[in-house]
């Protein structure tokens, strides 16, 4: 079964073994998503907030497991994240994989892409 999950800061250690096996950054400070198989863990989100702006740090899924939206569901989980605590902003550096955020409604200012979560979650059209 496949779950999206936060990882308490106590169990980040697995974590950083995925992100140093796959040559992925990895900030011990930063909040930790993760895609999971049963004990495996097929990719991996982090995002580190200051000063209450939001900056995701990487989203990165094993190229296996790519055009599957597992990447979609952890971008859903940082933003779902900081509506739950009240960020505003979430900010992603230019060049990460502009294409991706952009198609999630983030928009260029300066060196980064930005989304006004309030303004996502207003601009959210459920089915019925």
């Amino acid at each position: 079964m496949i779950e999206l999950k936060e990882v308490p800061q106590e169990k980040q250690q697995e974590v950083k073994n995925f992100c140093n096996l796959n040559n992925v950054p990895f900030d011990e400070a930063a909040i930790s998503h993760i895609v999971l198989d049963s004990s495996n863990i097929l990719g991996v989100s982090q995002l580190k907030v200051e000063n209450g702006i939001a900056e995701i740090l990487s989203i990165f899924v094993k190229e296996e497991f790519r055009n599957m939206g597992f990447g979609d569901g952890l971008l859903k989980m940082q933003i779902n994240y900081c509506y739950r605590n009240s960020i505003s902003f979430i900010k992603v550096k230019k060049g990460l994989n502009d294409n991706f955020f952009k198609r999630a409604s983030f928009v260029e200012k300066g060196d980064y892409l930005v989304l006004d979560v309030q303004a996502f979650y207003a601009n959210l059209k459920c089915q019925q």
